[in-house]
């Protein structure tokens, strides 16, 4: 089984839960695949919704498919709201 850095690339780092979603349906309507992964820590004890609000997760894109699913954020959202969340922070 191959881990998951090896299939995905992070396009966005500790998006917004709304805007995560808001950006998985902007590339689902262009056929890229996406998700939200964070922190897997408390995540049983706070729920799924509570757990994203507060860890803020990575959104997820398939290898290969980075720098056309960034284009069609940038297309809907700016250079500058993408860029925001392009480097690692803490969390």
């Amino acid at each position: 089984m191959k881990r998951m850095n090896e299939e995905f690339d992070v396009l966005l780092y500790a998006v917004d839960p709304i805007a995560g979603d808001l950006a998985r349906d902007l590339l689902s309507g262009v056929d890229i695949p996406s998700m939200l992964h964070g922190p897997d820590f408390d995540r049983a004890e706070l729920g799924f919704a509570t757990h994203n609000v507060i860890r803020h997760p990575d959104l997820l894109v398939p290898k290969g498919s980075r720098e056309k699913a960034r284009a069609v954020l940038v297309e809907a959202w700016g250079e500058e709201k993408v860029a925001e969340n392009e480097q690692p922070r803490a969390r």
